[in-house]
Parts: structure tokens; sequence; C-alpha cells
């Protein structure tokens, strides 16, 4: 493998324990050829019905991200307001979050890939990386908008320099990633769907968020990977990719 040179660092690492909900940002992260540890482990539906929460789809469950999650190490917490935190079983919290969402929700684990049961509605690669220069250029596309790595959901924040690609992340589909002692590798663009013009803790409600995108990047923006080595990555770890 030729080797990569350093010219980007991790900006930030983010797990998301429970599909849709609110996610917590690291400062380290072990990752396994499985991803993430701790990462999309978990769903929620509607008790009623028992359908999947779809926030970028269905109105029906446009709160849930303003919900909390964070993993424990042998499950999650759940929490309305990210000060008071529960078992994802817990009465009262079930009844905060119902408060928050406008129905009463459910927390169940997700079986192992390849098992029979309750399945995320989408499997992607282990993975997913945007860029910061991404993040600029879309900026640029629309000055008077928030534009937050939240509204994205990846598992790793790169820090790269801008240059002449809007989005360099792209140009990494088939290529390594070096960060610390994980390699990656690029496996195929992130499609984007609703979810990511959604109203957030701090975030307002940028319906046009997902035009422009569609418009200007075909709908992808950001990566997702494979991992080749795992190990764990660190906030501010170097990050090169194979040429």
């Amino acid at each position: 493998m030729t080797e990569p040179a350093v010219t980007g660092s991790v900006s930030a690492l983010w797990r998301y324990p429970v599909s849709s909900m609110g996610g917590e940002r690291l400062g380290r992260a072990p990752i396994t050829g499985a991803g993430l540890e701790g990462d999309r482990i978990w769903g929620l539906l509607d008790a009623d019905n028992e359908r999947i929460a779809s926030p970028g789809r269905e109105k029906h469950f446009i709160q849930v991200p303003r919900g909390h999650a964070r993993f424990t190490g042998d499950g999650v917490a759940i929490s309305a307001d990210g000060l008071h935190w529960a078992r994802p079983d817990d009465a009262a919290a079930l009844a905060a979050l119902s408060n928050l969402f406008g129905f009463m929700p459910v927390l169940k684990p997700f079986v192992p890939f390849g098992g029979e049961g309750f399945r995320p509605r989408y499997e992607h690669a282990p993975i997913h990386l945007i860029t910061t220069a991404g993040m600029r250029s879309l900026e640029r596309d629309m000055p008077g908008s928030v534009i937050d790595e939240r509204r994205f959901r990846p598992n790793i924040v790169v820090d790269w320099p801008d240059g002449p690609e809007a989005m360099p992340e792209q140009g990494w589909i088939g290529r390594e990633i070096r960060i610390g002692e994980v390699v990656l590798r690029g496996r195929e663009p992130c499609g984007r769907c609703g979810f990511i013009t959604l109203e957030q803790d701090g975030l307002p409600l940028d319906v046009e968020l997902l035009r422009t995108v569609v418009k200007r990047y075909g709908r992808h923006f950001g990566i997702y990977c494979d991992v080749l080595s795992a190990g764990e990555i660190r906030s501010g770890d170097a990050v090169g990719v194979a040429g």
C-alpha cells in the first residue's frame, strides 16, 4: 500500500446508540469490523402500531432527533432533556419522551447482523464519514443556513483543507483511509433524505437544505466506509488517504 500523506485530522467522533435519536460526541472510539462500538444498536418504535421511527420520511416522527441516547457499555440510556438519564424501559423516561415526541415510544435492541428479528430499516457500511471541507462548501452554497455536523449524523468528521473539489471525500471511494491505527476504505457516497432538514437542539428546521444537496451534489453528502483494520480512533488523530 502506498503510504498516505498526512493532510487532515479527526475533528469529531459521534455515536448514535438509538437509531434516529440524538447521539453522543466522543473523545475516543473503539472501531471493530462492524463499525464504532455501540453505534445504532437499538431502535425506536411507536408503541401503538410498532412502526419503526423514520423522521426523514414521516412527519409523525420528526421530533425523535430531539431525544437523547448514550451507550452504557452493555446497553443504552435515554433522556428527553440530555440531563436526566434512565434505562430504556423506565416508565418516567418514556413518558417524558412521549411528551416530546407526541407518541409513546418503545425501544428495542437490534438483533445481530444476519439474525432473525428486529432489524434496522437500512443497513449500510460500518462507518459514515464527512469532511469539514464539504461542510464549508455547503455553507458557501447556503450562507443563511446553520450547517452543523449533527444534521448529517457522521461517525467521523475529518478536518480537511479546502481544495478544487467541493466534497473531497467523494474522491476517497475505493481508497484506503488511515486514521491512527485504524484503516478504512471508502465504499460509496451517502445518499440523503429529509432527516438533514429537521429541527434538533440548537438547529432550526431548514427545508431548503435537502433541495440544495440534491441540486448541488446529486443527493450525496459524505461517504460510507468499510473497516480494513480495527483499533481505536481519538479526536485529533492524523488522517491520510492513500493515492
